[in-house]
């Protein structure tokens, strides 16, 4: 046996085993261990809002800033104190400030022109270090104190199209008809708030999915949020919270409110405990901030006392200390909340104490919890029925992604095992690849060889 036939059979196994170890590993995962570990800042500033990667001191009267963001702004105008503007260029802009000591002052810097991006606000205060030399502290440089309105640091961000799905696998007859129904029979106009939005396309999906709560059937794990609304809208289809978060995500998205699915898992032992809730965040323009949004429960958004609206994870927080003083709730009133809230009317939106309508939460986002965010597509995640695989190719496209090289963000209290388990997950893939690659080639080197080798015998015949 030749060199190159003996390597090409040691490939030809050594692809089968690699290709058995990929299939194991698939097959075995456990659903706590695809959680992939961010930060809050990675979760909820987005990229679409200017952050300050860092700032510098030019001179003593002079600072500048290093913008990171989508926009690419040229020009700003800086006011301080709310007047005595002054013109700042591209993404790191140098400005003059106020030295005056100990005084707060505030600076605002407006793109040119102003709907590019938000404001950037920041605030200073000056401390010289002849003032801490007199003191009787050796310094060399002044003390500045600047605060900001908007992140400061550098981590990793995402888009917010980059958590909004387009939905193409839907096909455009089903794309259209959810379009006229927003405008037609949900309402839905050009310049409705994203609140008002919000609203409309609540009650409009509570009424059409009062009675699908129950338990999805199979083949609803794998439909797409389309066909999974026209199932449960028709009677012929159930779900659980997964199924309505997933329908909001969709139809909100179509609306115009750019919304993710987020879904709040529990651990025991470390590992996952698939008894979780499923809801959405809905990103609010007019506040640059995400809202969480209950579908399953009728939960519109939810606001602290300053009326801000609070995310999953600032009620993840707050649950750990059943802090939910001065929290509301905007509510869609339905065969759901009347009685238990004690009124006598229905079908209308009402503004709740938050810890009048919160079991959910106070339930299911307890300190073991991991909240898991999906980025597009927005199909369901596989579990034991593969299935789908066969029905729906963004359905499989999708998983193999998330499995492989997307992961779902996780943000915790505990530790997960995202970084380790997608480093396995990926090296074995890259050696199933690379294994593949030479087996084909020492093949065909064989071929070449072995032709060589007959046209050298017989010439003549060649």
């Amino acid at each position: 046996m030749t060199h190159s036939k003996r390597m090409t059979r040691v490939l030809a196994c050594l692809f089968f085993l690699l290709l058995l170890a990929n299939l194991y590993v698939f097959l075995t995962r456990e659903w706590e261990s695809s959680f992939y570990p961010t930060s809050y800042a990675t979760l909820y500033y987005p990229a679409d809002i200017p952050t300050i990667r860092k700032w510098k001191v030019v001179d003593r009267n002079h600072l500048q800033l290093f913008l990171h963001g989508q926009a690419r702004v040229t020009e700003w105008q800086v006011y301080t104190d709310g007047g005595r503007p002054q013109r700042a260029l591209g993404m790191s802009p140098s400005f003059q400030v106020d030295t005056t000591f100990a005084q707060l002052h505030a600076y605002r810097l407006v793109p040119v022109p102003a709907d590019a991006c938000p404001a950037v606000e920041v605030t200073m205060q000056f401390y010289s270090r002849e003032f801490y030399g007199s003191l009787g502290m050796r310094r060399s440089t002044d003390a500045y104190i600047v605060r900001s309105n908007v992140p400061c640091g550098e981590f990793r961000q995402f888009a917010l199209q980059e958590w909004v799905d387009d939905y193409a696998y839907v096909g455009r007859q089903g794309l259209d008809e959810t379009d006229r129904l927003l405008r037609e029979e949900v309402g839905i106009r050009q310049n409705d708030a994203t609140f008002v939005r919000m609203e409309k396309l609540t009650r409009y999906l509570r009424i059409k999915l009062k009675d699908a709560r129950g338990v999805p059937k199979d083949d609803e794990r794998w439909m797409n949020p389309w066909l999974l609304y026209q199932e449960m809208a028709r009677g012929t289809g159930k779900g659980w919270c997964t199924q309505h978060a997933q329908i909001y995500v969709y139809w909100a998205n179509r609306a115009g409110i750019p919304t993710r699915f987020v879904f709040g898992a529990r651990t025991e032992d470390n590992t996952i405990v698939y008894t979780g809730h499923a809801f959405a965040e809905s990103f609010i323009k007019e506040q640059n901030r995400w809202a969480f949004v209950d579908l399953a429960h009728a939960h519109i958004y939810i606001t602290d006392k300053n009326g801000l609206v609070l995310n999953a994870a600032q009620l993840f927080h707050l649950n750990q200390h059943n802090a939910f003083d001065g929290v509301r709730a905007r509510l869609y009133m339905d065969w759901e909340w009347p009685t238990k809230l004690g009124l006598a009317f229905s079908d209308t939106v009402v503004t709740v104490p938050y810890p009048q309508c919160n079991e959910t939460v106070r339930n299911e986002f307890t300190s073991h919890s991991i909240l898991k965010y999906r980025r597009p597509p927005n199909v369901e995640d596989v579990r034991e029925i593969y299935t789908g695989f066969l029905r729906d190719r963004t359905f499989l496209t999708g998983n193999l992604e998330r499995y492989l090289c997307k992961p779902q963000l996780a943000y915790s209290l505990y530790p997960t095992e995202g970084v380790r388990t997608y480093a396995i997950r990926r090296i074995l893939f890259a050696a199933l690849a690379a294994s593949l690659l030479l087996w084909l080639f020492f093949s065909l080197y064989q071929r070449k060889r072995a032709g060589a080798a007959t046209r050298a015998r017989d010439p003549v015949r060649w």
